[in-house]
């Protein structure tokens, strides 16, 4: 268990969220992108990994007799609560106005450009606990593979604590039969 959650946690700094935009100026065509990790995105990814984290530590004191008896239970709690947040954020980057779309309007209402602050980056910024999804050509923004890979090992941790609760069934061993 807690493996996989040092693995949840190498996971968090790789990127979950980016935009990808296309880009023609005096240097030529290209396609230039910023991504974001966890901690950079989204509060409720960042709170949900930290819980996943939280629940297989308290998984780990199962030997200790004070808490071997509300620790499984509350990391098997910790762990749903983790999976429900990062679900719930998940799909709230494909909501707006409470609906499921990819059609929002775009305006260019881009800050006044000062010497730090280029339209590239304006283009491209990405604004914590605000994530949308939206695609058109030449822009896109969306989900990276870090948030797959995570709700992978977030659903991994949650089986393989659910499997410490079935009941052990002894394999037997049928003797060979001799003629």
């Amino acid at each position: 268990m807690l493996g996989v959650a040092v693995l949840l946690l190498a996971v968090s700094f790789w990127e979950w969220f980016g935009i990808t935009w296309a880009v023609s100026d005096q240097y030529g065509d290209r396609t230039e992108q910023s991504t974001a990790n966890v901690w950079q995105a989204s509060t409720a990814w960042s709170v949900a990994v930290l819980l996943v984290v939280a629940a297989a530590l308290l998984w780990s004191l199962r030997g200790v007799a004070t808490a071997s008896r509300w620790s499984r239970p509350a990391a098997l709690t910790l762990v749903v609560l983790g999976i429900a947040l990062t679900t719930w954020q998940w799909l709230s980057v494909y909501s707006v106005g409470g609906t499921f779309s990819n059609e929002i309007e775009v305006t260019s209402e881009l800050l006044p450009l000062d010497d730090a602050a280029k339209p590239e980056e304006q283009i491209g910024y990405i604004t914590r606990d605000i994530l949308l999804s939206f695609h058109q050509p030449g822009y896109s923004a969306d989900v990276r593979p870090g948030l797959y890979i995570a709700l992978f090992l977030l659903v991994l941790e949650l089986v393989l604590m659910l499997s410490a609760f079935l009941p052990r069934i002894p394999l037997r061993r049928e003797s060979a039969r001799t003629g």
